[in-house]
């Protein structure tokens, strides 16, 4: 439960321009009415093809609205309305601390009766106090329902509605002999040949007693025969072949000079190469270099401009995970349901590509 309740907007993106800037006037009408201590726009990059970032329009336009840019917080993964729900729900503010807390009221906001589900699933599995605020003059069609690709009914159990939207998106993910393991959160999927052949619980293989954080988010920094895994406050170094700790470190032990929105929020994956370190974050990439046995921060930017020829559609960084390749020393990046494949020089060298794996419940 929020210590202080808020009250939050969360504006619904679209890839079409025209129906932005309609939702964009919508979410700056309700601004005038309703006190609103934080705002989400949410919508990510290159979306059905689209040529536009819908967060970032989102966010220009109420800041020339008027609106404080420091209330306003961009969501810039999703791609769909379901995943609009999913991410939203997880988008934390400065401080590290997730943006919507139990106890909250959130506007979900739009000009599309897409609205209600959203606002109804927020309501049942995050504890808030959600409405739905919609303005426009849309015809339904034939076949439309007011539960909108059935998100509030469609599943019930919502850790199997969120690992839906975002199957098949790893933390981290390896090779032993003919089969490949994808982490995601807390759960191992085992594959072979693009089939799902078995679930396993991250605590069953990552079982090595000298792990004391087995409940939290772990962060993978990939180092060719060994993880580098980051919990709370501790990295665990660990052997890939036997998945034993063979060192503790502590985060200041490891690198020196980070930038602290990088300390509160910490990042998603990272890779060393040679004496480089690289970590993605939702809004950029780190770069550091080793010395005397530490890494020192180098610079941090938006990814595009430290990796060549950067997709559109990936937006600043978001990237989930990450695995190095020692047979053919290629670089895996995972993303929102898609992998790119990069060299050790850190050039893409195949466009993304969707991570089909098969599932019975696989939308």
């Amino acid at each position: 439960m929020a210590s202080s309740p808020k009250t939050i907007m969360l504006v619904l993106g679209s890839d079409n321009p025209e129906i932005l800037a309609t939702r964009i006037q919508i979410a700056n009408r309700l601004y005038k009415v309703q006190n609103i201590d934080k705002i989400i726009v949410s919508g990510g990059c290159g979306a059905h093809k689209s040529s536009i970032c819908e967060a970032s329009v989102m966010y220009n336009g109420l800041v020339q609205l008027g609106i404080e840019p420091s209330k306003i917080y961009k969501e810039e993964n999703a791609k769909t309305t379901v995943q609009n729900y999913v991410f939203s729900r997880v988008l934390k503010d400065e401080y590290g601390s997730n943006i919507i807390q139990k106890g909250d009221t959130v506007f979900v906001v739009s000009n599309h009766w897409h609205a209600v589900s959203v606002a109804a699933r927020l309501r049942k599995h995050d504890a808030v106090h959600a409405k739905f605020f919609i303005e426009g003059d849309l015809s339904p069609k034939e076949n439309d329902k007011l539960d909108y690709v059935s998100i509030f009914n469609g599943e019930i159990d919502n850790e199997k509605f969120i690992r839906n939207a975002l199957w098949l998106t790893p933390q981290v993910s390896w090779e032993n002999n003919d089969n490949t393991y994808y982490l995601m959160d807390s759960t191992i999927y085992e594959v072979n040949g693009g089939n799902l052949i078995n679930i396993i619980q991250r605590n069953h293989v990552f079982n090595d007693p000298k792990i004391s954080d087995q409940t939290g988010t772990w962060s993978f920094i990939d180092n060719g025969n060994t993880w580098f895994i980051k919990t709370s406050n501790k990295i665990y170094v660990v052997n890939k072949r036997n998945m034993k700790v063979k060192e503790i470190l502590s985060w200041d032990n490891f690198i020196d000079n980070v930038p602290n929105d990088w300390r509160i929020n910490g990042f998603n994956a990272g890779i060393i190469l040679n004496d480089k370190l690289v970590l993605f974050s939702n809004n950029a990439v780190l770069i550091a270099e080793k010395r005397n046995n530490k890494f020192v921060f180098k610079r941090q930017a938006e990814a595009k401009q430290l990796i060549p020829n950067w997709p559109f559609s990936w937006g600043k960084s978001n990237v989930a995970g990450v695995n190095y390749q020692n047979n053919s020393q290629e670089i895996n990046l995972y993303r929102n349901r898609e992998y790119l494949k990069l060299d050790k020089q850190l050039n893409i060298i195949q466009e993304p590509l969707k991570l089909n794996v098969k599932w019975v419940n696989n939308p």
